[in-house]
């Protein structure tokens, strides 16, 4: 054979072959495994808690503060004896009820609470003995926190409420006599919460408030003098809450 018809039938014959593999390319890809199908799928990424929502909750803890006391005459502010300072304290728990709405990483929200607490404390000299109770506070906040997926802290500020009970004996002359007045103040804070279950939330909490200056005047037989008060206070408080 010659070599020009040799070499022409081995052209042929490649490219018939290419040609060959070239149509059957589609047909075997469908038996050929894709690196896609080879790899495990990924994973979903966890999604990010979400703060919004009303939760319902209780606290407890225990408070401490001053009461800047002096005694003077109702008419006229004469100062009837040293000024002097108290340190009321004690122990309080309640409820609270709170929404919270999400933007991102910021948390916009109002809070309200009501406590029971048992801070006391007194006053004596020769001529007055004062003793100072509170019962109840209660408070309306708002609160704007930074959530770090299931944490988030956050200060708050608002109107802080509560009633001081007063009682006045002089043991000069046996006479006694109780009042009470009610206050509204100012309260500042900042906490801490964790968000254990998508419902459960657990909480720390500091607050000082201030409910300002006022005069507690006698009706009784203390008409005629007054107690000058300046009560503010320091609180820490735990609190579990449920967010619907």
């Amino acid at each position: 054979m010659p070599a020009s018809e040799f070499l022409m039938k081995r052209s042929l014959t490649a490219a018939v072959a290419t040609l060959a593999l070239l149509g059957c390319g589609p047909v075997l890809a469908g038996y050929l495994p894709s690196a896609k199908g080879m790899l495990p799928p990924a994973p979903p990424l966890p999604a990010f808690y979400d703060w919004s929502g009303v939760y319902l909750g209780a606290q407890a803890g225990y408070g401490w503060g001053s009461d800047r006391f002096a005694p003077v005459t109702a008419f006229g502010r004469v100062p009837l004896g040293p000024r002097a300072q108290t340190s009321p304290s004690g122990a309080f728990g309640g409820g609270h009820l709170g929404f919270n709405h999400q933007f991102g990483q910021l948390v916009f929200g109002v809070e309200a609470d009501i406590e029971t607490m048992n801070a006391r404390t007194r006053y004596e000299d020769a001529a007055l003995v004062m003793r100072q109770r509170q019962d109840w506070q209660g408070s309306v906040r708002g609160r704007l926190g930074y959530a770090l997926d299931r944490y988030m802290v956050y200060v708050s500020a608002g109107a802080a409420f509560t009633r001081f009970e007063h009682a006045f004996s002089s043991p000069l002359t046996g006479l006694s006599e109780t009042a009470k007045v009610s206050r509204t103040g100012w309260t500042v804070g900042a906490g801490l919460n964790h968000a254990v279950t998508e419902n459960v939330i657990l909480g720390l909490d500091y607050r000082y408030t201030d409910y300002g200056r006022f005069d507690q005047a006698g009706r009784g037989p203390f008409f005629g003098i007054a107690a000058e008060h300046e009560p503010s206070s320091h609180a820490m408080r735990a609190s579990i809450a449920y967010k619907f």
